[in-house]
């Protein structure tokens, strides 16, 4: 199980960044409610984008993060949560991640708290995904994206990258007609053109509720209402 925004000199050249961040909860709590009037040029990057491309800078953020934090923190459980996020983003039906936000470390450190913040970004992405909350969503991608930064943006490529991932969401997942203001909800499926980067079959790719506590079986999914065979060895 890999990154899917990552390549594998990408998360090298992230992975041996030295330890150059600060991490205390008020840096945290910063992040989860940073204002526009705080952040200004960030929130009128991403308000024209749509929930779904909101979710794919949530996540694209966390696996920056993700990969950053990877030679010091165990990686299993993020990658984890990260296909489970990505598959939610294709059919929210599939992850189980907003039942499953992850305690927080007994003895923190400056690598192993924001391990765990990052994850629990994905677990909050999915509650708001689940209720359509566009306005939740946009905030978090706030909060995601100034968590790279922090964590992130002394890296030679952090602005190239967030300067891509920005105008691409922007092309793919323009802001619907009918959103009017923040308070608008938006609980439908991504269009096949919305799922790029990487694209459907990426964000699918290798799905095993057995083997992933994050994802549903096949029977909850159809308990929901999900036709049609959601895993390549569901018969």
């Amino acid at each position: 199980m890999n990154f899917k925004t990552l390549s594998t000199n990408e998360i090298s050249r992230l992975a041996g960044l030295p330890l150059d961040h600060e991490w205390e909860n008020v840096i945290a709590d910063g992040f989860l409610v940073a204002s526009d009037e705080e952040h200004p040029s960030l929130w009128n990057v991403v308000d024209p984008i749509n929930i779904h491309g909101l979710s794919d800078i949530v996540i694209a953020s966390v696996e920056l993060c993700m990969a950053r934090l990877s030679a010091h923190v165990a990686a299993d459980d993020g990658l984890l949560r990260l296909q489970s996020a990505w598959a939610a983003t294709v059919d929210q039906r599939y992850s189980h991640l907003s039942d499953a936000n992850p305690s927080p470390p007994t003895q923190g450190d400056l690598w192993t708290r924001p391990e765990w913040f990052v994850r629990a970004i994905l677990h909050y992405l999915h509650f708001f995904l689940e209720r359509g909350r566009t306005a939740k969503v946009r905030q978090l991608a706030v909060t995601a994206l100034l968590t790279a930064e922090h964590l992130c943006g002394r890296d030679v490529e952090f602005d190239r990258w967030l300067k891509d991932l920005l105008q691409t969401k922007r092309q793919s997942s323009p802001r619907r007609s009918d959103e009017v203001d923040n308070k608008s909800r938006d609980d439908s499926f991504a269009t096949p053109a919305e799922l790029t980067g990487p694209d459907r079959a990426d964000r699918l790719a290798g799905l095993d509720p057995t083997q992933n506590p994050y994802l549903k079986s096949a029977a909850a999914m159809a308990a929901q209402g999900f036709t049609g065979s959601p895993y390549p060895a569901t018969p």
